[in-house]
């Protein structure tokens, strides 16, 4: 909670009252000094900033990372199909030499991870990343066909010819 500070002066006396804020104090106050009424008059008002709150931290919730630390299968599983640009197994590496470097302890390494994923892919999606096109409605020979670089009516001319088709398959995929 803020605070102001509110002095209040007559003459060289002055009297400064600190009251919450949201609380209302008078532009005036007065005063019984020895029977006679005294006025003060306001002079000013001071914001006082609150003592922050300091959290509580539990001991030994924070640990510094293992060395041979991962994510388990079900994280990397999800990450690959939230963070499609990231190579998970380098980003993963980078993540805990950085973090053993560090020496700095964290509650939940997981979330740092996803973090650090998630602005790993930002970075490539800022760089020019897009996620690849894959036909939806596709036949297995269109799928073929597309995996290794060949038309359909290419396919169609020369599927009679096994030289051709051996160095297709040879060649392996091309897209």
């Amino acid at each position: 909670m803020s605070r102001a500070e509110h002095t209040y002066s007559v003459g060289e006396t002055s009297v400064t009252l600190v009251v919450p804020d949201g609380v209302e104090v008078p532009p005036w106050m007065r005063l019984k000094l020895d029977g006679a009424l005294v006025v003060f008059e306001h002079t000013g008002v001071r914001n006082i900033r609150a003592a922050a709150k300091r959290r509580t931290r539990q001991p030994g919730t924070a640990q510094r990372i293992p060395a041979d630390w991962r994510p388990d299968a079900a994280v990397l599983e999800k990450a690959a199909a939230d963070f499609p640009s990231v190579n998970l197994e380098h980003e993963s590496a980078q993540f805990v030499d950085y973090w053993l470097g560090q020496g700095r302890p964290m509650v939940d390494w997981v979330a740092t991870w996803r973090r650090w994923m998630r602005k790993q892919h930002a970075e490539n999606v800022a760089k020019g990343w897009k996620p690849q096109a894959t036909p939806r409605d596709e036949d297995a020979k269109a799928r073929w066909l597309r995996e290794h670089g060949v038309t359909a009516e290419e396919y169609e001319r020369r599927k009679g010819d096994a030289e051709w088709l051996d160095m297709i398959n040879r060649r392996g995929r091309v897209a």
